[in-house]
């Protein structure tokens, strides 16, 4: 549903949008016709990608959002609204996980999950829901996690984070959604992605993981960051009456 030409069809920010999922996002809304905010820590890979997105019709633009700092968070909301003057939608992608048994963790992994993977996403919230109100409405989609509907074994903080993140949106709904305040969660399953093969030593030890997460999913493979985004994109461009919703994007994993 490519709108190009027609002008923007309103302003979305992705927070983490360099890395491969949230390239996937920023590319897919873009495409759609969102002007597309890229929500960076790494400037370098957003200022490509903005660059290789931005039209005159259709704008992509950077904006530091370092979602574990709160006076990044500030400056960049503050700096989103005074160059695009409004905002539209808000994807929360990005995150943080590290992998160890709940006994190894520590204080320090628990106050980072959460600032990352929950503050920074309600501070944001805080700071542009009034835009949206003042606007009529609006839409917030976190990139959650299948781990915050199952659990996952060595990942205690990324799991209960990511699902408190969602418990958050629900309450925005509850509160917002009759002045046209729209809130969901996309949960990925195993997805493809740099990040995932980085988690382990080796190619081999990453292959040998792979392939077990294989038969883990029902539909027989791992997910694409492109399959993500086409979650996002229909819950910010087609859906009005989708609300705090977390739909699984996970080749059956987890089933309702």
């Amino acid at each position: 549903m490519t709108r190009r030409g027609a002008g923007p069809r309103g302003v979305a920010l992705v927070s983490g949008g360099s890395g491969a999922i949230g390239e996937a996002i920023c590319r897919c809304l873009h495409d759609d016709g969102w002007a597309v905010a890229i929500g960076y820590v790494s400037r370098e890979r957003a200022e490509a990608l903005a660059s290789s997105l931005h039209t005159e019709e259709v704008p992509s633009w950077p904006v530091p959002l370092n979602m574990r700092d709160s006076g990044s968070i500030r400056s960049g909301t503050a700096g989103l609204l005074a160059d695009a003057g409004r905002v539209d939608a808000v994807v929360y992608n990005g995150g943080l996980s590290r992998t160890a048994p709940f006994v190894e963790t520590t204080e320090e992994d628990w106050a980072a999950e959460i600032a990352i993977n929950y503050l920074g996403p309600v501070l944001t919230t805080h700071l542009l829901l009034p835009a949206m109100l003042e606007n009529k409405g609006g839409s917030f989609v976190g990139i959650t996690s299948e781990a915050a509907k199952l659990g996952d074994a060595a990942h205690a903080p990324y799991a209960a984070v990511k699902a408190a993140l969602h418990a958050f949106f629900q309450t925005i709904v509850r509160e917002y959604g009759r002045q046209g305040i729209l809130a969901n969660s996309v949960a990925p399953g195993p997805i493809d992605t740099p990040m995932l093969r980085y988690t382990f030593n080796t190619p081999e030890q990453a292959e040998h993981a792979i392939g077990k997460l294989r038969r883990l999913v029902p539909a027989g493979r791992l997910g694409t960051p492109d399959e993500v985004a086409e979650a996002v994109r229909f819950l910010v461009s087609e859906s009005s009456f989708v609300a705090g919703q977390q739909i699984s994007v996970g080749g059956g994993v987890s089933m309702q």
